[in-house]
């Protein structure tokens, strides 16, 4: 009786297991997508430098009827659409038309909305795009984005005193002029009695609101970039 050579069937047997998985991988069709020869573009460049601002990555969502009203689904969610260059430059196609899911939808596109991703120096707004009321399927749209940096907030408060706060600049943080997020950044003991808070804040004019129910105010103005302004709240 012939031998049967074990390791020639195993390797038969992984080859006919791998060929199931090959054609299942070739079956799934890929998402797909066309869109207008139209772009959203501009140039982000700092509000007070006018320094362009390289690496911002944008996301995108694609919306369309079905997104809107009571009972929505959600919009097509898409990664890195663009990163903006040396020259501070971003450009975004337009879409048109998908055919993505399982089970597979085919949709027309009626609005795209665009997200740049907060960097070490600048916080940034999204802004939803309507294709057919803003022309975005017969031409091109520039919208150039001025970010507004941070400077630094030291509070100086008693070490029993309640840690709430608000930090919210005057005028409205928008896709166009989007003012830096507060942050808190660290505690430290200042003395015996006092401690001290640093945050990163807006700069221009800006609310810092504290205390229980933030009933306290502070209003300031910071100018230049990584300056520093300090609130001493006292006993």
């Amino acid at each position: 009786m012939k031998k049967i050579n074990l390791k020639s069937l195993s390797i038969i047997l992984a080859f006919l297991l791998v060929i199931p998985l090959i054609n299942s991988c070739e079956d799934n069709d890929e998402d797909e997508f066309t869109f207008y020869d139209t772009y959203i573009e501009g140039y982000i460049k700092d509000y007070h430098t006018g320094k362009p601002v390289e690496g911002v990555i944008f996301d995108a969502a694609y919306i369309d009827p079905s997104n809107t009203g009571t009972f929505t689904s959600d919009p097509y969610y898409v990664r890195n659409v663009a990163i903006s260059n040396s020259e501070g430059y971003y450009k975004i196609k337009v879409p048109k038309h998908g055919e993505f899911g399982s089970p597979k939808v085919s949709v027309d596109f009626t609005a795209i909305k665009i997200t740049p991703r907060e960097t070490e120096n600048y916080s940034f707004e999204f802004k939803t795009f309507n294709i057919k009321n803003q022309k975005l399927d017969v031409e091109n749209k520039r919208v150039d984005i001025t970010p507004v940096t941070y400077g630094y907030l030291k509070v100086i408060m008693p070490k029993d005193y309640t840690e709430m706060w608000a930090i919210n600049p005057w005028e409205a943080s928008t896709y166009e002029r989007p003012f830096y997020k507060g942050k808190f950044i660290e505690k430290q003991s200042f003395n015996t009695e006092y401690k001290l808070l640093l945050f990163k804040v807006p700069l221009e004019k800006t609310r810092f609101s504290y205390g229980n129910n933030y009933v306290n105010d502070y209003d300031f103005t910071i100018i230049n970039p990584k300056d520093t302004i300090t609130l001493n709240v006292e006993k």
